[in-house]
C-alpha cells in the first residue's frame, strides 16, 4: 500500500503539466527569499558582535518583512507543485515520482537548491538564537554588576561584626593590621 505522502499517478488522472517554467519560477522565487533571510541573519550576527542595537532592530524588522514574503512565495510554490502533480499537498518531495520523466534537470536542481537553502536557514536561525540568548544573558549579568544587585561575591568574605557595632565605610584593603 502506498504511503499517504507519496503520490502515484493513476491511469485515469495523470498529473498534468501546466507551464513548467511556472513551477521552476516558483521554486526559484522561494529559494531567493530564503537566501535573503539567511543574509539578514548574517547581518544580525554581525550587528550583535558590534553591539549595534539599531542594526539588530533593523534586521529583526527586515526578517519580519521577509517572513511575509516567504509565506507568499511558499504558497505560490505549493500551488505550482499541486498543479504539476495533479493534486497532493504541494511538497517538493512529491515532484520526482509524480512527474517521472517529465521532471526536468532544471526542476531537480531547483528543488535541491531550495532544500539546501532551507537547511542553511534552519542552521542560521539556530546560530542566531544561541547568539542572541548568550548576548541577553551577558547583558543581564552586566546590568546586575552595574546596579550592584546580585554582584559576584568578593574573593575574601566580609569580616563578622558584632551586632550593633558601628560600621565603617567599605574599604578596598583593611589596613588596620
Amino acid at each position: 500500500m502506498a504511503s499517504p505522502h507519496v503520490l502515484t499517478p493513476s491511469p485515469v488522472a495523470a498529473p498534468r503539466r501546466t507551464n513548467g517554467s511556472a513551477l521552476l519560477r516558483a521554486l526559484r522565487d522561494e529559494h531567493a527569499v530564503l537566501d535573503e533571510l539567511v543574509a539578514t541573519l548574517e547581518r544580525q550576527r554581525r550587528a550583535v558582535a558590534r553591539d549595534d542595537i539599531e542594526a539588530v532592530n533593523d534586521t529583526v524588522f527586515a526578517a519580519h518583512r521577509l517572513l511575509a514574503s516567504y509565506r507568499e512565495a511558499r504558497s505560490r510554490r505549493r500551488t505550482a507543485v499541486i498543479a504539476a502533480c495533479g493534486g497532493g499537498e504541494g511538497r517538493v518531495e512529491d515532484l520526482p515520482q509524480a512527474l517521472g520523466e517529465r521532471f526536468t534537470e532544471a526542476e531537480r536542481l531547483a528543488t535541491e537548491e531550495l532544500r539546501a537553502a532551507a537547511r542553511t536557514l534552519v542552521a542560521g536561525v539556530e546560530m542566531n538564537r544561541q547568539l542572541l540568548q548568550s548576548a541577553m544573558s551577558s547583558g543581564d549579568a552586566f546590568l546586575r554588576v552595574l546596579t550592584g544587585s546580585g554582584a559576584a561575591p568578593s574573593s575574601y568574605p566580609a569580616p563578622a561584626r558584632a551586632h550593633g557595632a558601628p560600621t565603617a565605610a567599605p574599604r578596598l584593603m583593611d589596613l588596620r593590621g
